[in-house]
């Protein structure tokens, strides 16, 4: 059985700045995420992913989101609101950052959807998707965003089919799976969750799962695309990391 997987699920503009809250309280307290032998990241998450997949400094990219994820306004409000955004604009707001930066090294799969089908797909450093377009399509939320085109076929969220994925860690000893909309208050996501988790335990897999608490839960409203609570969403990350290092790290290490 492999050892460790690392499960980061979709939420958002609110959700990335949660998760690298997380993220970063976490290194601090000794937690190395990129010791998993296998990253799932589905929409949010696949960002997320993605960045403690390149070995990013975290302290670095907790100042870009402090500064808004570095978006010049429009683009945000293009994205809270998905008004005239093109799918040009949107790849291009992955592009930028990335250049020509190749897949990470070691194991990470990005989820979307295709949009004829409804089937999921994993994106892998072998599928021959540059890395903006694949993290595009999975963070391509229905009606708000633009589907992605990628080899003539039109993509759109991975959390349209799951919010986390948990079933891609399947054969591993340890899951750990963040999930910014895992909640109750999330009745869909929730249930697949509590669903993979079941499937992992029951396959042998010891499973520990990472929510918002009430007070991220207040700071996360009803809308997870809110630029402007981004600083709060990575602060509210912080502390709840903080409080739960310890569980984390017995668990991880």
């Amino acid at each position: 059985m492999n050892e460790r997987a690392l499960v980061m699920g979709g939420g958002g503009l609110l959700g990335i700045g949660w998760m690298v809250g997380l993220a970063a309280a976490w290194k601090d307290a000794g937690v190395d995420l990129d010791r998993a032998d296998l990253v799932v990241g589905t929409s949010a998450g696949s960002v997320v992913g993605t960045l403690i997949r390149s070995g990013i400094d975290l302290a670095q990219v907790t100042r870009l989101v402090e500064a808004g994820l570095g978006l010049p306004a429009t683009a945000l409000a293009k994205v809270m609101t998905g008004a005239g955004l093109t799918e040009g604009e949107w790849v291009s707001l992955f592009q930028a950052p990335l250049g020509d930066a190749p897949w990470p090294e070691r194991p990470l799969r990005i989820s979307a959807v295709d949009v004829e089908t409804g089937a999921p797909v994993m994106w892998t450093r072998d599928s021959g998707v540059p890395l903006a377009r694949a993290l595009a399509a999975s963070c391509a939320v229905p009606n708000l965003l633009p589907t992605v085109e990628i080899n003539g076929r039109r993509y759109l969220d991975g959390g349209a089919r799951s919010g986390t994925h948990a079933d891609q860690a399947a054969g591993f000893a340890r899951v750990l799976i963040v999930a910014p909309m895992g909640g109750p208050k999330y009745a869909l996501g929730h249930e697949m969750l509590q669903k993979e988790r079941a499937a992992l335990q029951a396959g042998g897999s010891r499973v520990m799962v990472v929510l918002p608490d009430e007070a991220t839960a207040q700071v996360f409203g009803d809308n997870l695309m809110d630029p402007t609570r981004i600083f709060d969403a990575l602060e509210s990350g912080r502390r709840q990391g903080a409080e739960l290092a310890g569980a984390v790290r017995e668990f991880w290490n």
